[in-house]
Parts: structure tokens; sequence; C-alpha cells
């Protein structure tokens, strides 16, 4: 039985040192002495141990994880139960999970050890698992920089899902009380509605915007005054609080900030894709295009056609112009066997590698000719966003061939390349066929980027195959490489605190 501080656990697990305290409960590095790998274990707060709901709740947080055990974004539970009963009859529950040394993306921001392009590939990465979880009816209601932990290859994995609510699961009692923080609270949060998923991509954008510009939106001393900004404040700039970053980035960030729900992003996924996209045309040194508006309580459609200036040609020219050109396009992407796609390229992490954006594909436009138009080229990057979509609605029979031409046309330096071969590889295995897809994924490992997702997507088709998992580690390779900093904290999340 191994005790700190008088918390009793059982024998195949040591506590080595305190890494956080919050709200629920403790968090501390261990040791699984049966598997002899470092752990990170979670101890429920002496003082709920009589607290049947507390207790539920606590317990709930490992059925969340469990439910969502499998993506790379997401802290990985090993174990839960109780100690040995104390003097008072009660053991303490406790829940065990993956330690990650890299300490959190807040550690990392204090330090300010964050560049611009990781900060940006960490809001994909949260945003990959927080998809993951909407589609699996969880809602996190906590997101924030401290509940995003990092490994030693600075990947994110999403943490403390204690306070998420499931779908169909029974709601715990919280009276009227708001659950979450309140410098991440959406404003349908404050006015004591239900936590959605709109609510958990509020959240997100808050914790990007305070990752870009390194201070929260908003600031008011008092919790109760900064749930009243959210409710009634217009985001700030960023470009104002932050003169280095591109203006393109203010539009996505108020979208993604917007009071009413249905005004903001549709997904994280579409978010983040949007917040590379911005960057991206900054740093070309092009003018970037302007973030369109959310539809408003309605499906999005073909795109509106623009007002003609004063002087400029007839309203109703223009507008048929626009509807011709509207027209051809779907055509075009009609003989393309598709419907238009989305080119959703943010960073991959570990398995998920980047996650799902809602970005138009734009297709030249094209005069219409006598003759019956040729099919047209599409790039590899069309190709590899649209077999990136397929794959993440779990179209996989239909992604693999558009990402074998992905794989086909990229060039062998890019990233697009890189992205094709690991969707390729991931999409095989999950249609059920590993045997084609170890030798697609050792292909992927020989490029030096996020080499430890790729490794651990081939483990698991090496395990399907029921080949033993060997010759699954990084080789060297050449291609393209992804930038990455240093540094970081040594806390593994907050223990659920707010």
């Amino acid at each position: 039985m191994s005790t700190a501080q008088g918390v009793a656990l059982p024998g195949r697990y040591r506590l080595v040192s305190h890494l956080a305290t919050g709200g629920m409960g403790s968090v501390w590095r261990g040791r699984d002495l049966r598997l002899q790998r470092d752990v990170a274990i979670k101890l429920l707060a002496e003082r709920f141990l009589g607290d049947d709901a507390a207790v539920r709740r606590f317990q709930r947080e490992a059925r969340t994880a469990a439910r969502l055990s499998g993506h790379p974004n997401v802290v990985t539970i090993f174990d839960v139960g109780a100690g040995p009963p104390g003097e008072d009859g009660l053991g303490r529950p406790f829940i065990v999970m993956e330690h990650l040394a890299g300490g959190t993306v807040a550690d990392a921001l204090r330090l300010g050890a964050v560049s611009r392009a990781e900060a940006i590939n960490w809001v994909a990465q949260a945003a990959s698992a927080l998809d993951h979880a909407h589609r699996r009816g969880v809602v996190h209601r906590d997101v924030k920089l401290s509940n995003l932990l990092l490994d030693l290859d600075r990947v994110v994995h999403v943490g403390d899902f204690g306070i998420a609510r499931l779908a169909g699961d029974d709601t715990l009692t919280e009276g009227h009380a708001v659950i979450g923080t309140a410098a991440y609270l959406a404003p349908e949060r404050v006015l004591g509605q239900p936590a959605t998923d709109a609510s958990d991509r509020y959240a997100l954008a808050v914790a990007a915007f305070e990752l870009l510009v390194g201070a929260r939106p908003f600031t008011a001393g008092h919790f109760a005054a900064q749930a009243q900004q959210h409710l009634e404040e217009p985001p700030p700039r960023a470009s104002r609080r932050n003169p280095a970053l591109p203006r393109a980035l203010d539009e996505v960030l108020a979208r993604g900030m917007a009071k009413r729900p249905e005004d903001r992003w549709p997904t994280a996924g579409a978010f983040a894709q949007a917040l590379g996209d911005a960057a991206a045309e900054a740093r070309r040194g092009r003018r970037a295009t302007r973030v369109p508006p959310a539809p408003a309580r309605r499906r999005p459609g073909p795109a509106e056609p623009a007002r003609a200036p004063s002087g400029g040609p007839p309203a109703r020219l223009l507008a048929a112009f626009a509807l011709a050109a509207a027209l051809v396009s779907l055509a075009l992407a009609l003989a393309a066997g598709g419907s238009g796609g989305a080119a959703q390229r943010a960073a991959h992490a570990r398995a998920a590698h980047r996650s799902a954006g809602g970005r138009s594909v734009s297709l030249a436009r094209r005069p219409a000719q006598p003759s019956s138009p040729a099919p047209p080229t599409l790039s590899p990057d069309t190709l590899e966003a649209r077999g990136h979509e397929l794959m993440l609605a779990d179209l996989y029979q239909r992604a693999i061939p558009v990402l074998r031409q992905a794989v086909a046309a990229a060039p062998r330096d890019s990233l697009t390349y890189a992205y094709a071969l690991y969707d390729l590889g991931r999409s095989l295995l999950e249609s059920g066929d590993p045997l084609d897809a170890i030798p697609i994924l050792r292909r992927r490992l020989g490029i030096p980027n996020q080499t430890p997702v790729v490794a651990a997507t081939l483990r698991a088709a090496l395990r399907a195959a029921g080949q033993e998992v060997v010759g699954a580690q990084p080789q060297p390779g050449g291609g393209p490489r992804a930038a990455r900093g240093d540094g970081g904290g040594a806390q593994q999340g907050d223990g659920g605190g707010d």
C-alpha cells in the first residue's frame, strides 16, 4: 500500500511527487510498479469523500475519458478505483492516467516559450479532440489552457473531463450553479443555459486569443465582472492588443467568440483551419480573404452576389454573372466526383494530425466552351483535403481512392504528401485493411514530422494485423519537418479546479 500525506492506494501504485491541486482534487506523479512506467494519479479531495454527488462526478470523469479513448489528443485513462478504507471507512477514489511531462499550455505561455505557429498548431490539436468528443455526445464544459496538457514532443492532450456532460447520462445535481472558468465562459452559460458544443468552441476561441495575444480578451478583476464582459462586450481585436499579429486573425477570432452560438464556427476544426489559413496568408505577404459572416439560423448556401460599387455595372448584371459562375463551379465539382469539398489542413497531431474545417474550395472559373470541357485537374492539396474530410466523416472507402490520388500527385518533399500518406494509412486501417495500411504508414514514418503520431498508428495497425509490434519506431528519412519549440512546465492539469 502506497501512502503520502495519509493517502492510501493499491500496492501496484506508488506516489512520487505532487503536481497540482484543483477544486475537485489533486494530481500526483506516480509509478505503476507492475508495468514499470510513470503515471499521473488524480485523487478526489478528502473533503468530498462523503459527498455522493462529488464521488459520482469524479467517477464519471473516468467513464467520459474511456468513451473518448483512442484519440491521440485526449488524455488516456489507465485505471480507476478506490484505495483501501481509512479510519472513516471510506476509500479515496483515484484515476490513473498517462503522465504528460511537458506541463500545460498555460505553463508554456507563462514561460514565453510559444511561437505563433506552435500556438495555432496547439489550437488545431485541441480542436481535433473537441470535435471527437462532440461527435460522441460529450461536451467538455471547461476548456482552458491549463486543461491542455503537453507531452515531451509538445503535442496537446485535452484533459480534465471531470465536469463534462454526456448525452444520455444522468445529470448531476448542480443547482443553478454555472460550472466552468469565468475567463472562458460563453455568454449563454452566463445566462444559465446548458453547455453545448458551441460553448466549448467559444472557450477554445478565448484560449486561442490568449495564446496569440499573451492575455485573455476579458480581464475584469472579479469573476462576475468577467462573466458580464463575455455577455455584453464585443471581443477586442487581437491585432490591437498585439500589433505583431496580422489583422486577418481578428475576424476569425471574433466569429469564434460570437455572442450567439449559431454565429460561431460550425466545428472546432473549422475555426482552427480558418485560424491557420489567416496566419498563412499573412506570412505569404498577401491580403487574407475576408472571413464570411456566419449564416443566421440557416444552412450555408451559395455565395451571395456582391453589391456593385457606385459607378460600376448594374446590380442585376453582377448577380447574373455570379449565378452563372456558381453554376460553372458546381458543374466542375460534379465532374470531379465531389460536392465541392473543403480544404482542411490544420496541423495533424498524433493519430488525427489535424482537425476538420469548413472552408470551401475555390475552383477556377472557366469560360463556357461549345464542346464538353475536360474534367478539371485537382491540385494535390485539394485532393488531400477532400480525402481528409471523407476520412473524418468515417467514409473510409470513399476517402481511400481520393487519398491515393493525392499521394501520387503531391511532391515528395511537401507536407501535403506527408498528410496524404498518413490519412491514407489511417483510412485503410479504419476500413479494416491493416495489412495494406502497414506499408503506407512505414513509408510515412520515414518522414521526420509528427513521428510519435505515425508510430502510434502503425503500432495499432500491426496489432490489428496480428503482427508483433516491432519496427514501429521513427527511422531516419527525408521529408518536411515541423518546427517546434522547447520548454514547458511541470504540471499535469489543474486537478479539476476553476
